[in-house]
């Protein structure tokens, strides 16, 4: 059995005031938030998060003010009861230990009935609030590692949503919210819709009867993703002779497009494809799917950033150039 982390006298007082950073523990909140969003720590009520480059930054707050305000975005001596699932009193508990609510191994220190100051148990153990000291976590029996977004993150944020690539949730008067980009993709860098070409997602919104109506479902079968010219579906066949309704998304390698009609991956000047044709490309310029092969668009870090005519010559894609030589790409053919 261990005692919590310094708790006696000016040792403890000391350590309390000049901690302000911590240790990550779990997997990392901030792969859904944009660069230098401040949120509350999830697993505490006093330490808060500053996300930079999707990796956490914690900062713990000491002494007389506790407990970090997500809506603040400050320490602060006590945050309302009515609104905040940190509820903490020292009221007759003076030199006691309290646990913190929102974590196994997080524990208040009563200094006396109005100070009530954070510290945490060493690696490996959870606070006891019967015992008042560290166990080990095999011999604890709590399980605070639940939370809700909206308790830790201020209202108007917005925040990625892993369950879609065009999917995104923002807290509107403490309520959860989802919601959805139109014809785009939600970038957590960002906290913005932005081109899809842009965001590395394998989450991709499933097309209106992607395996086919239950009439006629499709059968271990390659299908397009609607979305991109690299991505598509795989509709496996299913016992019950209905379409499959969690195919696996997939991609072609660079520099090949997805083709349904031989259900392979090939040139992409083999390929009719709208979607942005910079995608997955490594050079400057590439064909543009406008009728008559005279176009080509401009690329930079695989997304289109505009489009150029050749006027009465066309664009020759191996030769990365406009030439006299007509040019009957299926991707551009009129």
């Amino acid at each position: 059995m261990e005692t919590p982390r310094a708790i006696l006298g000016v040792a403890l007082l000391l350590l309390l005031q000049t901690l302000d950073l911590v240790t990550a523990r779990g997997e990392d909140i901030c792969r859904l938030f944009s660069n230098n969003t401040v949120i509350r720590d999830p697993e505490s009520c006093s330490q808060s998060i500053t996300c930079i480059d999707s990796v956490s930054h914690y900062s713990r707050c000491t002494g007389s003010t506790p407990f970090f305000d997500k809506d603040a975005g400050k320490c602060v001596k006590s945050l309302s009861t009515s609104t905040s699932s940190c509820s903490i009193s020292c009221e007759d508990r003076t030199t006691q230990f309290l646990a913190d609510p929102k974590s196994c191994y997080g524990y208040y220190y009563c200094a006396d009935e109005d100070t009530p100051m954070y510290g945490t148990c060493p690696q490996d153990t959870h606070f006891n609030a019967t015992t008042q000291i560290c166990s080990r976590q095999y011999e604890s029996d709590c399980t605070t590692s639940s939370f809700e977004y909206c308790n830790i993150v201020k209202n108007s944020v917005n925040f990625d949503n892993l369950q879609g690539c065009n999917m995104y949730h923002v807290c509107e008067k403490g309520v959860l919210k989802d919601k959805t980009c139109s014809n785009t993709y939600y970038q957590a860098s960002t906290g913005e819709c932005v081109s899809r070409a842009l965001v590395d997602c394998d989450a991709h919104p499933l097309p209106t009867d992607v395996c086919g109506k239950a009439s006629k479902p499709y059968e271990n079968k390659f299908v397009s993703d609607e979305a991109t010219c690299r991505g598509y579906f795989y509709c496996a066949k299913q016992k019950d002779g209905t379409p499959d309704a969690s195919p696996q998304w997939n991609q072609c390698p660079q520099n090949k497009f997805f083709d349904a009609t031989s259900q392979m991956c090939i040139a992409p000047t083999s390929v009719k494809c709208s979607y942005d044709r910079c995608d997955g490309r490594t050079a400057s310029f590439v064909e543009s799917a406008t009728k008559g092969c005279r176009n080509y668009l401009s690329c930079s870090g695989g997304v289109t950033v505009g489009e150029n005519s050749c006027g009465n010559y066309f664009f020759n894609e191996e030769l990365g150039a406009c030439t006299p030589s007509v040019q009957t790409y299926t991707a551009c053919k009129s």
